[in-house]
């Protein structure tokens, strides 16, 4: 999935509890591996991908997209809408 101003990455890092967000890149999902980021150069960001994040939520038109998620209980809260 391509990130834009309107397809928006929102997560939580596992270790420092950060919260931020990414509107360029690209993502993708897949099971028991779990979410990968990659730059406009379409290299992978390790910092925040897999195991680095703790929670994840990609908002399209500030909707959150359902199959798009992971988020862990103590995080619902901080990632229950798109920031702005």
């Amino acid at each position: 999935m391509v990130l834009s101003w309107n397809c928006i990455l929102v997560y939580v890092l596992r270790d420092s509890g950060v919260r931020g967000r990414l509107t360029s890149g690209r993502i993708e999902f897949e099971a028991g591996k779990g979410l990968s980021v990659y730059g406009n150069s379409g290299l992978l960001n390790e910092y925040i991908s897999g195991v680095k994040l703790r929670s994840w939520r990609v908002f399209r038109h500030g909707t959150p997209l359902p199959a798009w998620s992971q988020v862990m209980p103590e995080d619902a809260d901080r990632l229950a809408r798109e920031p702005f």
